[in-house]
C-alpha cells in the first residue's frame, strides 16, 4: 500500500517542514533491517534482531540456493552430527571441531544469532541447529520460520564473515539426556508420586506415533506432535504451556522429549526452556538410538 502524504497546502509551514523533515530522515537508512511478517500475538515475544544479529539456515541446501536472508550461513543438523547409524542423532564426538569451525563462521560463544527454517512446515531442522549451538555454548540463540520475515531475500551466497577468536565448547549439559540416562529416569519415575515423575513426549506425528507404538511402548511415553509447540511463524505457542499445565505437567515437572533421530525433539527443548520448563531435555539419539538394543 502506497504511503498518502497530506498536501502541504493545506498544513501550517512549520508543521509542514517538520513532516517534510521527518520523510526523509525515514528515507536515509544505513542499516540493514529485517521486518517481522507476524502479526503480535497475544503473550508471544518478538526476536530482537539488529545489526549484529548473525542469521544461519538450517533449510536443506536446495532451497537456500533458491532465496535466503541476505548474509544468511547455511548450516544444517548433519553438520554437528555422527554418520553411521544407529548414532545419525548424535553431535560429532569432537565437539572442539565443532566450535572451531563455528569460529571460522563468525561465530562466538557471545554471538546473537537467529536460525531460520520452514517452522510447522519443516522437520524441526531450525530448532536442531539452534539446540546444538546452545548446547554448545552460544546461549543467545533463538529460531523463527522463514514465514517470520519480510524481504530482503537473495540468492547470492553469503560473503565471508571475519573470523571469531578460536573458542572452547561451554555445555549446556541440561539439553541433553543420554539413552542410559533416559532409561534409569524412567525406572526411577515408577517409585515416586505423580507430581514427581518426570514425563516423556513422543513429539512425532499421530500417524508415526501410533503405527510405531510396540517400539516404545515399555517407557510409556505421551504423544504431543511437534508442530503443536509452534506459532505459524515458528516462534513458541504460548497455548501449549497451558495444555500441559492442564494434564499435570507443570513447569517443575521434569520433561524427556524424544523423535526418530532428536530433530524435532531438540525443538520442543528450547520451545519449552523458553516457556519456563527449565527441566526439559532432548534424548538426542532418539528412536534409532534407543532401539539399536533390547532395553
Amino acid at each position: 500500500m502506497k504511503r498518502q502524504i497530506p498536501k502541504l497546502r493545506k498544513i501550517p509551514s512549520a508543521l509542514a517542514f517538520a513532516l517534510l523533515f521527518s520523510i526523509c530522515s525515514c528515507q536515509v537508512s544505513p542499516t540493514r533491517v529485517y521486518e517481522s511478517n507476524s502479526p503480535k500475538a497475544k503473550n508471544q515475544v518478538e526476536l530482537q534482531i539488529d545489526e549484529k544479529t548473525i542469521f544461519v539456515d538450517a533449510r536443506p541446501a536446495f532451497e537456500y540456493s533458491v532465496s535466503h536472508l541476505n548474509g544468511a550461513i547455511p548450516l544444517r543438523p548433519e553438520d554437528f552430527t555422527q554418520r553411521e547409524a544407529p548414532f545419525l542423532g548424535l553431535l560429532d564426538l569432537d565437539l572442539f571441531s565443532l566450535t572451531r569451525h563455528l569460529a571460522r563462521l563468525g561465530i562466538a560463544p557471545d554471538s546473537k544469532v537467529v536460525v531460520v527454517g520452514r517452522g510447522p512446515e519443516g522437520k524441526g531442522e531450525e530448532g536442531r541447529v539452534a539446540w546444538t549451538l546452545r548446547y554448545l555454548g552460544v546461549n543467545n540463540t533463538r529460531y523463527a520460520s522463514m514465514a517470520y520475515f519480510t524481504k530482503p531475500l537473495t540468492a547470492s551466497e553469503a560473503p565471508p564473515r571475519l573470523n571469531a577468536v578460536i573458542w572452547k565448547p561451554e555445555l549446556d549439559s541440561s539439553l541433553q539426556i543420554s539413552r542410559d540416562e533416559l532409561l534409569q529416569e524412567m525406572k526411577k519415575s515408577e517409585s515416586l508420586p505423580v507430581a514427581e515423575k518426570a514425563v516423556l513426549i513422543d513429539v512425532r506425528s499421530s500417524e508415526q506415533y501410533l503405527h510405531s507404538q510396540a517400539t516404545s511402548s515399555q517407557l510409556n511415553p505421551i504423544n504431543v506432535p511437534w508442530t503443536e509447540f509452534l506459532s505459524f511463524k515458528g516462534l513458541p505457542n504460548t497455548e501449549i504451556k497451558t495444555k500441559l499445565e492442564a494434564i499435570g505437567i507443570k513447569t517443575s515437572r521434569k520433561v524427556i522429549l524424544i523423535s526418530d533421530q532428536g530433530i524435532e525433539s531438540a525443538l520442543v527443548t528450547l520451545v519449552l526452556k523458553d516457556l519456563g520448563y527449565s527441566r526439559a531435555t532432548n534424548m538426542s539419539g532418539g528412536y534409532l538410538e534407543l532401539n539399536s538394543k533390547k532395553f
